[in-house]
């Protein structure tokens, strides 16, 4: 098994085992596209069958699951952290990436110095 390129925080990892097991699916995918007030949107997918996992991709198992993440998007989020925060306003999955020049206040886009 390959070095964690992304990691998850031990309260990321509850919340996607919790998500991939509702779902009856085999794991989640995190991919970058272009938009957003940042210059790039994260996009999570749920990968519910074998027919949706490119073998090319990056791929780190948890416990009862398993992450994904595209060639394209690794050059970019390579020693990124993801976590899911909870204060009074609600929940969010935060990603730390130290390649971010800067992101949106909303936590959904992000850009980066490369």
């Amino acid at each position: 098994m390959q070095e964690e390129i992304v990691s998850f925080t031990p309260t990321a990892q509850e919340h996607f085992t919790a998500v991939v097991k509702g779902a009856n699916a085999l794991g989640v995918r995190l991919s970058l596209s272009g938009g957003g007030c940042a210059g790039f949107s994260y996009h999570w997918e749920l990968v519910k069958s074998p027919s949706e996992i490119d073998m090319t991709e990056y791929g780190h198992s948890y416990d009862g699951w398993m992450f994904w993440l595209d060639k394209t998007s690794e050059l970019y989020l390579t020693g990124s952290v993801v976590d899911k925060k909870t204060d009074i306003s609600g929940s969010v999955i935060d990603i730390w990436s130290p390649l971010a020049a800067s992101s949106c206040g909303c936590g959904e886009s992000v850009n980066f110095k490369v």
